[in-house]
């Protein structure tokens, strides 16, 4: 007695889920990238001509060790923004420098950029980095 055994038949897998399931994400996340909130910090740019009518910028330095001083004095970040939100309303001051040590990275700079624009510092400026600890 013979039995034929009938030849498997070889699956084709297809294309067309895989390029929709695709088409589908790339739709997915064009629309969720568009809804997102980017939100700028404003930096002043170029060099300005110091007035004499007007009061110098305050100078904050951001040390390598994450540490904010102002007039040499250390503050921690909420402190610091609120005592130059004061000095804005009575207006000793128009504007505020940022300057890093040349040992910062780019993280913590626009971290504090950012915090003291949310705190209604909106005058702010990148200066040059310091050097000296």
């Amino acid at each position: 007695m013979h039995i034929e055994i009938p030849a498997r038949r070889k699956h084709v897998i297809g294309l067309t889920p895989l390029i929709d399931v695709v088409f589908i994400l790339l739709i997915f996340f064009m629309l969720a990238t568009s809804l997102m909130d980017w939100r700028g910090i404003g930096l002043a740019t170029g060099s300005t001509q110091a007035n004499p009518d007007q009061p110098p910028p305050a100078v904050i330095r951001l040390a390598a060790d994450g540490g904010l001083y102002l007039e040499n004095q250390r503050l921690e970040l909420a402190a610091l923004a609120e005592r130059l939100r004061a000095r804005l309303d009575n207006g000793d001051i128009t504007s505020a420098i940022l300057r890093p040590d040349e040992s910062v990275t780019l993280g913590p700079t626009v971290r504090t950029l950012d915090a003291l624009a949310g705190a209604g510092v909106n005058n702010l400026s990148l200066g040059e980095a310091d050097s000296a600890p």
